[in-house]
C-alpha cells in the first residue's frame, strides 16, 4: 500500500549524514524510502544505495532508487522511481524491456508526472505497470522546478483521473501537509523538511 509519508533523501549528503538520518526516519516507522542524488557517479550512486538497502531491509522498510533501473536490479532493490524523461531514455527502455516480467511481478515502479492531466489518466504501460503516479509540485521546491498549481479545485480533481495511488510530491512541509490532506491525497514525499527535522515533521503527520 503506497501512504503515509515518503522520504527521498536530499541530494548531496555525505555517507554518514544520509545513513544516520535515514536510520532516525525508519527507527519513527518511515516505510518508504527513495533514494535520489542528482550530483553522483554511478559508481558512488550504488555504493551508497547498497548501504541504504541494507538499513531499510533491517527495519522492515523499502528502498526505490530514483532515475537509475539499472542499479536498482543489481542491488536487487524494492523498485525504482522515473521522470517522463527517465523513463523515455533509450537505455532505459531497453532495460524495461529485457526485465518487463521481473519488474511486472517483483517491484514497485513510480511515474513523476507533474501536472499534466493526460499522463495520470493515460500513463504509458507499454512495457511495465505503474505502481503509483506522482503529481506535483504543489508549493514551490528546491528539489523540483515544476511550477506549483495553486488552484486547490485542479489538485483535488486529479485524484479522479486514476484508480493508482497518487502520490504528492514538491515543496511539502509541516506547514502545509495538512492542506495537502484536506485535499484527499493519502500519501506524501517529503525530502528537505523531512531530513532536517524528522521528529518534528512525523509529529504534525500524527495530528493529521
Amino acid at each position: 500500500m503506497i501512504q503515509g509519508l515518503y522520504a527521498i533523501t536530499p541530494s548531496g549528503l555525505e555517507e554518514n549524514d544520509l545513513l544516520s538520518k535515514t536510520e532516525v526516519l525508519l527507527k519513527e516507522g518511515i516505510k518508504l524510502i527513495q533514494y535520489r542524488d542528482k550530483f553522483l557517479d554511478k559508481k558512488t550512486f550504488q555504493e551508497k544505495a547498497r548501504l541504504l538497502l541494507n538499513l531499510t531491509k533491517k527495519y522492515g522498510a523499502k528502498l526505490l532508487i530514483n532515475d537509475h533501473i539499472e542499479i536498482c536490479l543489481e542491488i536487487s532493490a524494492d523498485g525504482f522511481h522515473l521522470g517522463l524523461e527517465d523513463y523515455s531514455s533509450e537505455g532505459n527502455a531497453e532495460i524495461l524491456r529485457k526485465n518487463k516480467e521481473f519488474i511486472t511481478k517483483n517491484l514497485i515502479c513510480g511515474l513523476s508526472c507533474k501536472w499534466y492531466k493526460e499522463l495520470v489518466v493515460n500513463p504509458s504501460e507499454n512495457e511495465i505497470k505503474w505502481t503509483y503516479l506522482a503529481v506535483g509540485s504543489f508549493y514551490p521546491s528546491n528539489t523540483k522546478s515544476t511550477i506549483p498549481e495553486t488552484n486547490e479545485s485542479v489538485k483535488r480533481k486529479f485524484l479522479s483521473y486514476t484508480d493508482k495511488p497518487l502520490v504528492a510530491i514538491g515543496g511539502i512541509n509541516t506547514k502545509n501537509i495538512k492542506e495537502v490532506s484536506s485535499l484527499g491525497y493519502s500519501c506524501f514525499a517529503l525530502s528537505e523538511a523531512l531530513f532536517k527535522n524528522p521528529k518534528h515533521v512525523l509529529n504534525e503527520y500524527k495530528g493529521l
